[in-house]
């Protein structure tokens, strides 16, 4: 067994722990510049000076004092429909070493403006032991990544705001670039955590909003987020599945309590909405909600496949206004029609997994397969379990008449049934 804590490697041999220092990265890179927590060439002044440095230089490591919150008061640099930025928009390959610092927006600036900017193509940044808080911008509340790339390594991104999406964080394609085709730009995370961010109800994405990027995480969080739709992570190509694409990889993460808060009937996705490539492999997805929409821990209308995972505890309840909810573990749906198809939409493939103690006010407590209207979506379970689900109808599965294939897979102790309309999914009884 192996696990990483803030740069110090744990490896269990023979039944000892034994603890190997890895070398630090700016070691590795060079000299780094630090920056204080005070005095004429420190705090937040200090950051902005250090990163503008870097970006002159070609790039370069920042270390910041163990501890600090740097406190950015005023934006640097602010551009139209992006809005404003506190430090320096990155455009070369910058590592900053955090040594459990944060930075953040302060409380008293008047001023909404998010944390960080990456600039494509060369915009390269790794954030390392390090906590992001209280940015607030239209995309991108913590970090915009405009078709660059950022790592998150053992770092913190919470209680941000981005109104069109991405309250945390918002990466691959931005609304200044609007007719370009992903995948562009990676974000990738490890052993990190995005919690309690937000978007508008009419935004995407509460922690993340993956738009034709690529997003892998491995042993990481998202939890506690709040959007109209994919209130932990919004992932696809950005318009409508026309063209393009996105990528979402997630193993060994957890995608838990978040929110869809204005479903309103459609699709809500209270943890992933996907409209691209997905692969979950040993990811819990627990505890989302979808209040009033379909799809309380999961909304797939690309091509995804679940292995090795769990999805369980989420619910798709009525809303205040009456709407009641449907799928409360997963909606697949095909959002093409006969005379406008999508490629690979709506195609869902779950092994080895767990589907279970979802819940739906509506129809379909664990799984509903297809819409009404919409070309038929594909549904795949192969040595699963869906069980101990609830509903009004379908507690297990309701198929809205798309082809369902159970492959050495149990479907029982639903409630109120296991699978509806009768017969519409082969080899379920009751």
């Amino acid at each position: 067994m192996k696990t990483t804590l803030a740069g110090t490697t744990l490896a269990a041999v023979g039944g000892l722990l034994i603890a190997a220092l890895a070398p630090p990265a700016a070691a590795q890179a060079g000299t780094a510049a630090h920056v204080p927590c005070a005095g004429p060439h420190g705090g937040a002044a200090g950051l902005v000076a250090a990163i503008r440095a870097a970006n002159r230089r070609g790039g370069g490591v920042i270390e910041l004092t163990p501890g600090c919150t740097y406190r950015l008061t005023a934006p640097d640099n602010s551009q139209p429909m992006i809005g404003g930025n506190g430090l320096p928009v990155v455009t070369s390959r910058i590592t900053i070493e955090g040594n459990c610092a944060t930075i953040s927006r302060s409380r008293t600036s008047k001023a909404p403006f998010r944390i960080v900017e990456v600039a494509g193509p060369k915009g390269d940044l790794t954030l390392r032991d390090l906590t992001l808080t209280g940015g607030a911008a239209p995309f991108g509340g913590g970090i915009f990544n405009d078709e660059g790339a950022v790592t998150l390594d053992h770092s913190l991104v919470t209680r941000n705001t981005g109104q069109m999406g991405g309250g945390g964080i918002a990466s691959g394609i931005g609304p200044d670039h609007p007719n370009d085709i992903g995948p562009i730009g990676t974000l990738t995370l490890d052993h990190s955590d995005v919690t309690d961010n937000s978007a508008l109800p009419t935004g995407g994405g509460g922690g993340i909003l993956n738009r034709a990027g690529t997003l892998s995480a491995y042993q990481s969080r998202v939890s506690g987020n709040h959007a109209g739709n994919g209130g932990g992570i919004a992932s696809g190509p950005g318009n409508g599945g026309v063209a393009g694409n996105s990528i979402l990889k997630l193993k060994y993460t957890q995608v838990n309590d978040n929110t869809a808060v204005n479903a309103q009937g459609g699709p809500g996705a209270g943890g992933i909405a996907n409209g691209g490539s997905a692969a979950l492999f040993a990811t819990e997805v627990d505890g989302n909600r979808a209040p009033g929409g379909l799809g309380g821990g999961i909304v797939n209308h690309g091509k995804m496949t679940i292995d090795n995972s769990r999805v369980v505890g989420n619910s798709a309840p009525t809303d205040a206004t009456g709407h009641q909810g449907g799928g409360g573990g997963i909606l697949n749906a095909d959002l093409g029609t006969p005379g406008s198809p999508i490629p690979d939409s709506g195609v869902l493939t779950i092994s080895n997994s767990q589907i279970s103690r979802n819940s739906a006010s509506g129809n379909g407590g664990g799984i509903f397969n297809n819409l009404p209207g919409q070309l038929p979506a594909a549904l795949t379970l192969d040595h699963s379990r869906v069980t101990g689900n609830a509903a009004d109808t379908g507690g297990g599965i309701f198929n809205f008449g798309g082809p369902v294939s159970l492959k050495h897979t149990v479907v029982r102790d639903n409630r109120p049934d296991n699978c509806r309309p009768a017969g519409s999914v082969p080899r379920c009884v009751g």
